[in-house]
């Protein structure tokens, strides 16, 4: 499963919402391409849109697209963040190296992919560029790629605002059409809204009803209610009295009446209606007739009563909401101001209850002295200009620490709303997410951003007002072994004390900053010299020297250091940290735990180095690499019990070069996988023409060991061979034994042997030797040699004994003379190798030696191989 950006669905929202897919090409966004692969000299540019499932090619130049798999392509990886994706070379990129645009016709090995970012977070889709050959951007180039980006995107920008536009339009249209609808309909509704008449003869009894009183009481038109009892009948028990006993007043006193009651339809249904009523005198002046209309209100009623809810819903909302509000009228008047306005603003209420001015409220914030802590452009505006009335957003602290976002809404009749937000404790995240995005989580050190911007912003400096400037770069010595002896948890802890050493142990002017792992960086504070430089070089370094107490396990490390200065050592923060790496290097490599300034030497050692690495890369598939075999004979039967596979690599220019040359460059580069696994198929072949029972060994590094697929690899190599696991025996070093995870236990249970190799040239574990399943011990040549001294018999004796009660073989190495071979013998050594017994050599020309016993050892060497 490849992986997906966090905000996959919005992302694809937004992509489809712009309606650019499986459009037809457009010359603006072939522009860009043309002119992004005349920019850069590349062969191929191109701008891709990244959807669900595949990679649709918006535009190109130098190159066509076939639809292409969204995980079978380096898009699909650009945009998991807002930041460029620089592959130098895809070809040994193993994320990139068996893509089609890698490994097919195109074969592109540099690619740089710009995000095409609609808003932070949302990639829809990127601006790539290929080529054919490695090579890398500089930091102009970066960011022009980034500005022709940006022109894309713009171009993303106008389709959104299009779809945006078309949206805006329909909507409006379906409004319209809704309003307009809603205007017949109001029409329709006054055209019916008719208030029904009625009359009562006195003399004779009989109603009159009009076809609307008909249907407000559910009877049919012109069918009215015969008597006055009849009528007076649908009035609701609960108010029928009140209406009897207001109309006989009304009569008595020859005057008129209303009155609101509620009526019962004959299908239950009760409606609520206002009356209005007068006496209708006769000729004499009597009283003849009661004439009236009546108004169905139920509606109305209903609607006032959820008015009233909503208006105390409405004051309850007021009073109980997150936000101040204050809704100030056109006169300038406030007319409403809540509870959470009057707390933000610590305003009276006695002031607010009187219905203040807003020029009020604000003469008595600038007595209280309310805007002491904003601008003073804004305290102008405050106190002198008039209510801004225009939509505005601003935020303002008060003397007390609140901080209010202030937002202004006009009215549409004058006057406008106000609303306070409490946004404190955001601008507190909001701090203190900005400083963790430039800090590191774990020592609260600087991170390698805010470093890189400080230093960045130095040189700047330096370049147009002249001075110095010194960076020292930090990498921790035996981190590693800590953290993986202890745990993450410890390794952890050990970083944050050394976070804490190294801030003692500087100036308060000096940048520390945690660069990575365990690796550290500096920046000098005022003037920078060597002086300078050394001293606090020697500080770290005694510091960090000292012991740490892990929670009552101790923990010793050191720490290497390399430093550059500017302008002596160069003039941009790339040249002056990689020169600071480089001496970094130099005091790695010239014993740990000290430092070392740049001196233009390292800049050739380095160029050196460079290309004797990109002669190794080379070396393998151009077959330079050759093994040869050096006999180990068992010191009991006198015979060679088995060879051991020797690395040498016949350079073209340097000629025969030994493992010690360029083992360790191949270790350090990732080469010394694929060339240990040449070295294991390569000598498994050889070994067909052993003798039967004759086993051939094979160095095991530290890379090879971390592999998770080594023991399927061991298998497939003896398969490939067709030897039993027997016939081979793999040495691992003891700095090779700390990147053990398990895999030793599944070679042992393949069936191979596994040799501890060179037993006694360092801090070698017995924990680890009683543990792991090592069926042989090799000594170190530095411990072989002592056999030959009295003095040290008796700790090779203690050696051997502890091989024979582990159950272990015991193998000297290094055996160059007859003393040092007796030694062994008499110490108790089963096996011996070395120049006294038999030089590497081709596997041909072993042949004299592989049946035969050991008998003089020839002339004698100076040095093993």
């Amino acid at each position: 499963m490849h992986p997906r950006p966090d905000r996959e669905a919005e992302r694809l929202s937004a992509l489809h919402g712009l309606g650019i897919l499986d459009t037809p090409p457009e010359a603006h966004f072939d522009a860009v391409c043309r002119l992004a692969r005349a920019l850069f000299r590349v062969p191929y540019a191109w701008i891709s849109l990244v959807d669900a499932e595949r990679l649709w090619c918006k535009a190109s130049s130098g190159i066509a697209f076939e639809p292409t798999a969204r995980n079978a392509a380096f898009c699909g990886r650009v945009i998991l963040s807002d930041a460029p994706l620089m592959v130098e070379d895809a070809a040994a990129d193993l994320r990139f190296r068996d893509l089609a645009l890698v490994t097919g016709k195109a074969g592109v090995r540099f690619y740089a992919g710009i995000p095409l970012v609609l808003r932070p977070g949302l990639a829809v889709g990127t601006l790539c560029l290929g080529d054919t050959v490695p090579r890398r951007l500089s930091e102009d180039e970066t960011a022009r790629l980034a500005d022709l980006a940006a022109i894309v995107v713009s171009q993303l920008r106008h389709y959104e605002a299009r779809v945006a536009s078309e949206a805006e339009a329909l909507r409006r249209r379906a409004s319209e059409e809704a309003l307009a609808f809603a205007n017949r309909n109001l029409v329709l509704a006054e055209q019916m809204a008719r208030i029904g008449h009625w009359r009562v003869d006195l003399a004779s009894g009989a109603v009159t009803w009009s076809d609307e009183v008909c249907r407000m009481h559910g009877r049919a038109r012109g069918d009215s209610a015969v008597t006055v009892e009849e009528a007076l009948g649908y009035y609701h028990p609960e108010d029928r009295g009140r209406v009897m006993a207001l109309v006989a007043e009304a009569r008595a006193r020859r005057q008129g009446f209303s009155f609101k009651a509620r009526i019962v339809r004959e299908d239950g249904e009760v409606r609520v209606v206002v009356s209005h009523g007068i006496c209708e005198p006769d000729a004499a002046g009597a009283t003849a007739a009661l004439f009236g209309s009546v108004q169905d209100v139920t509606e109305i009623d209903r609607a006032e009563a959820e008015l009233r809810a909503s208006t105390a819903l409405l004051d309850a909302t007021l009073e109980h909401m997150d936000q101040g509000l204050m809704m100030i009228d056109e006169a300038g008047i406030v007319r409403v101001c809540n509870e959470r306005a009057i707390a933000l603003l610590d305003l009276p209420r006695d002031l607010m209850r009187a219905r203040p001015t807003f020029d009020e409220v604000r003469r008595h914030q600038v007595a209280q002295d309310d805007f002491s802590r904003c601008d003073t452009s804004l305290r102008e505006q405050v106190a002198h200009g008039p209510l801004a009335i225009h939509p505005h957003t601003y935020e303002r602290e008060r003397p007390n620490g609140t901080v209010l976002e202030i937002r202004t809404v006009p009215l549409p009749t004058g006057g406008a709303v106000r609303t306070y937000t409490d946004v404190t404790a955001r601008k507190a995240a909001d701090a203190q997410v900005a400083h963790m995005a430039r800090h590191d989580g774990l020592t609260g050190l600087p991170n390698r951003a805010l470093f890189r911007d400080n230093l960045d912003r130095r040189l700047a400096g330096l370049r147009r007002h002249g001075g110095t400037c010194g960076v020292l770069c930090l990498d921790l010595d035996g981190f590693k072994a800590v953290n993986d002896t202890l745990g993450h948890l410890a390794g952890d802890a050990l970083l944050r004390e050394v976070a804490g050493r190294i801030r003692a142990a500087l100036r308060q002017e000096d940048l520390p900053a945690r660069v990575g792992g365990d690796e550290f960086a500096i920046l000098l504070g005022g003037e920078a010299d060597a002086a300078r430089a050394a001293a606090t070089a020697e500080r770290l370094v005694a510091s960090l020297r000292e012991p740490v107490d892990l929670g009552g396990r101790e923990a010793v490390i050191g720490v290497s250091i390399g430093i550059a200065f500017a302008p002596e050592h160069g003039l941009d923060g790339d040249t002056l940290l990689k020169r600071a790496d480089l001496a970094l290097y130099r005091a790695k490599s010239e014993g740990r735990s000290t430092y070392r300034l740049f001196a233009a030497a390292m800049d050739r050692a380095a160029a050196e180095r460079h290309r004797l690495e990109s002669d190794l890369r080379l070396a393998l598939q151009r077959g330079e690499f050759a093994l040869h075999y050096q006999p180990v004979f068992d010191l009991a039967a006198g015979r060679v019990a088995a060879v051991e596979a020797l690395l040498r690599w016949h350079h073209p220019a340097r000629g025969p070069l030994g493992p010690a040359a360029f083992l360790a460059l191949a270790e350090e580069t990732g080469l010394a996988v694929p060339l240990g696994e040449w070295v294991l198929r390569s000598a498994l072949r050889d070994a067909r023409a052993l003798t039967p029972g004759m086993r051939v060994v094979v160095n095991v590094a530290g890379a090879q060991l971390r592999q998770a697929g080594l023991v399927s690899i061991v298998r497939a190599a003896l398969a490939a061979a067709g030897q039993a696991p027997a016939r081979l025996e793999l040495d691992i070093a003891e700095a090779a034994v700390a990147e053990d995870s398990g895999r030793l236990a599944e070679l042992a249970a393949l069936g191979v042997g596994l040799a501890f190799d060179d037993f006694g040239a360092g801090a070698s574990s017995l924990g680890a030797l009683q543990r792991l399943p090592f069926g042989r011990i090799k000594l170190d040549r530095a411990l072989s040699a002592s056999a030959a001294c009295p003095e040290s018999a008796g700790l090779l004796r203690a050696v051997t004994g502890l091989g024979r009660a582990l159950g272990r073989e015991v193998t000297a190495k290094g055996v160059e003379t007859e003393a040092q071979l007796a030694g062994l013998r008499e110490a108790g050594c089963t096996g011996a190798q070395g120049f006294l017994l038999g030089r590497p050599a081709p596997f041909g020309a072993l042949a004299p030696l592989l049946g035969g016993a050991v008998t003089r050892p020839g002339t004698r060497r100076s040095r093993s191989a």
